[in-house]
C-alpha cells in the first residue's frame, strides 16, 4: 500500500464532518433516501473518492440493498446476503475489508461493479451487535490509496455516524412495516363488508323460507297424526324455531353493531320475563328429561322487553345444550339495592368455561371445543348478541365458575335508564 500519496486529516476536521452528517440526518425537512444520499456525497467529498455507496441490509429479503450512492444508477440493486461479495465478506468478517487487483478478482464474476482503481475499502456499519450495512469508498483522486491513518478515519467517521444511520434505518423498516399493516388492514376491512353484505343478503333470503316452512308445520300439528309423527312433527318444530333464532341472532347482532337496532324501553317485571322465557323450552327441556327452576321476586326495570326475553332464552338454550340430560338448570332473579340495578342468574352443571377463555367465550363466532369436540353452539352469536344486549341496556354479561361445576352466566341491568336518572 502506498503510505505517501495524501496529507493527514486534522481531527477537526473530521469532528466537523461527523457533525455536519449528524445534522444532516436529523434534518426533519428531508426524506430518508435524500439524507442518506447527502451522508454518501460528504464522506465521498471527505475522503476523495469518486465512488461511495451505502447498503443497508434488509432483513426481510436477506439481501444487502444500495440505499445511496454517488452513483444513482446503482441506488436500489440487492446483494444476497449469502453471496459472496466485497460487501458481504466485510459483514462476515466484522471488520474493513480492502480489496486490490488480486483480492477483486476472488469475487469475480459475482462483483460486477467494476472500478476505475482496484483499490476500495468496504467498512461495516455496526450499532452495539448489531450490523446495519457497509459503507463502500473506491475510485480516490489519482488513483491513489488511502493511508493507514485515513482508514482509521474512515472507520471512525463510520462508527460514530453508525447510531443516527441505525434510527433512520429502523424508522424507514417501521413506517414501511406501518405501511404494509395499514394496506393490509384496508384489505381486511375491504374483505369484512363484503363479508357483511353477503351475510345480510343470504339471511334475509333465508327468513321467507323459513316463514313458510313453520307455517306448514303448523298447519300439520291441527291433523291427527300417529305418536311417531308428532314425534317427528316436534323434532321438525325445534329445529325450525332454532334456525329462525339464529337468523334473528345474525340479523341483530349485525344491527347491534352498527347502531342501528332501537332500544323500546318500558317498565317490565324481569321474573315474569324468565318465568315466560322458561316456558318457551318447556318442549327442548321435557326431551331432554331435564328442569328448569325459577326463582326471584318480582322486579320492575325500564329495559326492552323483546330482547332481553331473546337474552334470557338464548342463556337457557345455552345451559341447555351444555347440561347433561336429566340435569337441572336454575334461573334465578334479584335485585342489587346497592347498584341499584337487576340481576338474572343462568346456572348450569355442565362443563364450565376455561378462565382463559371467560372473556373470550361472548365474542362473535367464538366457540370452545370440549374433549376434543367442537361445542354445539350453532352460529357462535348466541353469546355474542345477549353481551351487545346487555351492554346497550348499560348493563354487564360475565360468566363465573358454578359451584360443584358447570358455569354460571350473570347479567345485570340498571333499574332505570341513565337519562331517566335526575
Amino acid at each position: 500500500m502506498n503510505t505517501d500519496t495524501h496529507n493527514t486529516l486534522p481531527d477537526d476536521r473530521l469532528l466537523r464532518l461527523h457533525y455536519d452528517i449528524n445534522t444532516k440526518l436529523l434534518d426533519p425537512g428531508r426524506d430518508h433516501s435524500a439524507k442518506l444520499q447527502d451522508v454518501a456525497h460528504m464522506i465521498a467529498d471527505f475522503f476523495s473518492a469518486k465512488k461511495c455507496s451505502i447498503m443497508m441490509i434488509n432483513n426481510q429479503d436477506m439481501t444487502l440493498d444500495v440505499a445511496a450512492s454517488t452513483n444513482p444508477a446503482i441506488i436500489g440493486l440487492k446483494r444476497n446476503l449469502a453471496d459472496v461479495t466485497i460487501s458481504t465478506r466485510a459483514l462476515l468478517d466484522n471488520e474493513p475489508f480492502r480489496a486490490d487487483g488480486k483480492r477483486r478478482s476472488f469475487f469475480s464474476p459475482l462483483e460486477k461493479s467494476m472500478y476505475d482503481s482496484e483499490y476500495s475499502i468496504s467498512i461495516p456499519i455496526r450499532y452495539f451487535d448489531k450490523k446495519i450495512g457497509v459503507v463502500n469508498m473506491t475510485d480516490f483522486r489519482e488513483g491513489l490509496e488511502l493511508t493507514p491513518e485515513q482508514e482509521e478515519q474512515a472507520v471512525s467517521i463510520v462508527t460514530m455516524t453508525a447510531p443516527l444511520l441505525y434510527a433512520e434505518h429502523t424508522t424507514r423498516l417501521l413506517e414501511s412495516k406501518i405501511s404494509r399493516l395499514e394496506e393490509t388492514n384496508k384489505k381486511i376491512l375491504e374483505l369484512d363488508e363484503m363479508k357483511t353484505a353477503l351475510t345480510h343478503f343470504i339471511v334475509h333470503d333465508l327468513k321467507g323460507p323459513i316463514a313458510t316452512v313453520t307455517a306448514n308445520l303448523d298447519m300439520l300439528s291441527y291433523e291427527e297424526l300417529t305418536p311417531e309423527q308428532f314425534e317427528y312433527l316436534n323434532l321438525a318444530t325445534e329445529d325450525i324455531f332454532k334456525m329462525q333464532r339464529m337468523v334473528m341472532n345474525i340479523l341483530d347482532v349485525l344491527k347491534l353493531e352498527e347502531g342501528r337496532i332501537a332500544i323500546y324501553r318500558e317498565e317490565c317485571d324481569i321474573n315474569e320475563i324468565a318465568e315466560r322465557e322458561t316456558k318457551s323450552v318447556k318442549s327442548l327441556v321435557a326431551r331432554r328429561n331435564m328442569s328448569i327452576d325459577v326463582t326471584g321476586s318480582s322486579y320492575s326495570c325500564y329495559i326492552d322487553e323483546n330482547l332481553i326475553g331473546r337474552t334470557i332464552s338464548n342463556l337457557l338454550i345455552n345451559a341447555i345444550e351444555h347440561t347433561k340430560d336429566g340435569s337441572a338448570i336454575k334461573v334465578e332473579t334479584g335485585y342489587n339495592d346497592q347498584a341499584k340495578e337487576v340481576i338474572v342468574k343462568v346456572t348450569d352443571n355442565g362443563p364450565g368455561i376455561p378462565d382463559d377463555m371467560k372473556e373470550k367465550i361472548f365474542d362473535k363466532y367464538f366457540q370452545i371445543k370440549e374433549n376434543n369436540k367442537q361445542r354445539k353452539a350453532t352460529t357462535g352469536l348466541g353469546l355474542n348478541f345477549c353481551k351487545l344486549v346487555v351492554e346497550a341496556h348499560g348493563g354487564r354479561l360475565y360468566v363465573e365458575n358454578a359451584p360443584g361445576g358447570g358455569s354460571v352466566f350473570i347479567f345485570t341491568l340498571p333499574e332505570k335508564p341513565k337519562e331517566m336518572e335526575l
